[in-house]
């Protein structure tokens, strides 16, 4: 070797060495002026918010940290960009949900939030909430003022070398207090790990955390969202290579079971008016509600009805299409007296209430038609309460009505709308439900039944005897007409039918 070259080696690593730090300190000023900008940006775009959007931003600047997610966030709202910790303005109809969790928890909130569209106002915790320990440190600020009516939460990849025994007790501290807000609470599991995933935990460390968080959740009766079980057959398709988090496919996916997880408890909250909330199928009533759906979507366009009828089984069991096949066409003969040769579809499907019609509305079912006349029937459905929905009250179902009608109108606005009282049910005048819908009744003529562009038709007194009892003639199960109770319901229409 060149010997002048051997003098040179120590004086130039000695100058490599002095010019590392100086580069590692420029590019750190320059990330630090370069967030200070944004800051000032930012904070030029704050001051043009409402007073409760800025508040929020605050929070979040706050607890998001200056040294990478609020830099982040910051970037991407002065460049338009949609982030999961946005500004959510309520929709005071809609229950309040609250996701907490970590970064995988972030990644499935805006398709948690697009899933649940229209069903729930969906939140974020102003945070990557991390620990157990950083929740309980946190979780008065996660909570803010206002009320939840659901709370989804997680706490697992954070605490995989946390001790077993101060993992459990923190998270059954933490449950505690989230059950004290009297929100539904429910509990996600871990997602998986990709192998190589985590330098210092495997895979096994967090199924042994999903096994303590299980006996925390038994202990408080909480539900689980199984989103490990749900992921692990798809991991290889979802998830990336050595890590924890997911490709948006992934985030997608689970968005989607974290929204079914919590729509699958709105039906039975009692703080909100679940009658107006959209919704699918709840009950298992031995007949495809999704069948008949995807049948009327089919034909509706091809049949251009003039005439629409909207309701549960008692219109449904009627006749006409889509064809009710074994269960339905009780009614055929006075069907086809009343509408002979008009175009006519209906829209009845059995067991739905008023929130499971204005889901089939918002799905499509009127879309692009130009009936003459709506009949709508629905409502007796709502006085049940099941394992999957509440009862709802006769305010709350009277309001159910009037957004159906609502949205009928919205849709077919050339359409007259025939409102139906709710026909009578149970046996004799003693049954409870025949005052509740005399309630409901009253209430109907007095609000929705006088709107414009609505006919109100009761025709109560027409299925019962004289000592109150409903007619085995015309309803033999007190509930569903027969072909004579159709024939009365046929000649209370023939007047009013354009």
């Amino acid at each position: 070797m060149n010997f002048r070259l051997l003098l040179l080696l120590p004086f130039l690593a000695l100058n490599l060495h002095a010019l590392e730090p100086t580069n590692v300190k420029e590019a750190a000023e320059k990330k630090a002026a370069a967030n200070k900008l944004t800051a000032e940006k930012f904070a030029q775009w704050k001051a043009t918010l409402p007073p409760e959007q800025q508040a929020w931003e605050t929070v979040l600047e706050e607890n998001l940290g200056m040294g990478f997610y609020l830099p982040l966030y910051q970037a991407d709202k002065l460049a338009g960009r949609v982030t999961a910790w946005d500004y959510v303005k309520d929709d005071p109809k809609l229950p309040r949900v609250l996701l907490i969790g970590d970064s995988v928890s972030r990644g499935y909130t805006l398709a948690t939030q697009k899933a649940l569209a229209g069903a729930a106002n969906v939140h974020r915790a102003p945070e990557n909430c991390g620990p157990t320990a950083n929740g309980l440190k946190k979780l008065k600020v996660w909570l803010g003022e206002g009320k939840w009516d659901i709370i989804h939460f997680n706490f697992g990849i954070h605490d995989r070398k946390t001790p077993l025994p101060d993992y459990e007790k923190r998270l059954n501290e933490i449950t505690t207090q989230l059950k004290a807000t009297g929100a539904k609470v429910i509990w996600a599991s871990t997602t998986p790990v990709a192998e190589g995933g985590m330098k210092d935990a495997t895979a096994s460390d967090l199924v042994i955390r999903n096994e303590a968080a299980a006996r925390v959740m038994a202990k408080h009766g909480v539900d689980i969202d199984d989103l490990y079980a749900a992921m692990l057959p798809h991991s290889a398709e979802y998830q990336n290579p050595k890590d924890v988090h997911f490709g948006e496919p992934g985030y997608q996916f689970l968005g989607q079971q974290v929204a079914a997880s919590v729509r699958k408890h709105i039906p039975l909250l009692t703080t909100v008016n679940t009658a107006v909330i959209p919704t699918g199928k709840l009950e298992k009533d031995g007949y495809g509600w999704e069948e008949r759906h995807a049948e009327i979507m089919k034909i509706k366009a091809e049949l251009n009805p003039e005439i629409v009828l909207i309701g549960d089984s008692i219109t449904h069991f009627w006749g006409g299409l889509p064809d009710g096949g074994k269960m339905g066409n009780r009614g055929t003969e006075t069907w086809q007296s009343l509408f002979g040769k008009r175009r006519v579809l209906n829209l009845g499907f059995g067991w739905d209430r008023t929130q499971n019609v204005l889901k089939r509305i918002e799905l499509g079912e009127l879309d692009g038609l130009k009936p003459k006349a709506i009949v709508i029937h629905i409502g007796t459905n709502n006085l049940a309460g099941t394992v999957n929905a509440r009862a709802s009250t006769p305010e709350e179902i009277v309001g159910g009505i009037s957004a159906i009608i609502e949205q009928s109108l919205s849709k077919c606005p050339d359409a007259k709308i025939i409102l139906m009282a709710i026909f009578p049910r149970g046996k004799t005048a003693a049954d409870p439900k025949r005052a509740i819908l005399q309630d409901i009744n009253t209430r109907l003529a007095a609000g929705p039944g006088r709107h414009a562009g609505v006919t109100f038709l009761d025709i109560t007194g027409k299925w019962l005897e004289t000592d109150g009892i409903i007619s085995k003639d015309n309803m033999p199960d007190s509930l569903h007409p027969n072909q004579k109770g159709y024939a009365v319901w046929a000649e209370a229409l023939k007047g009013l039918l354009p």
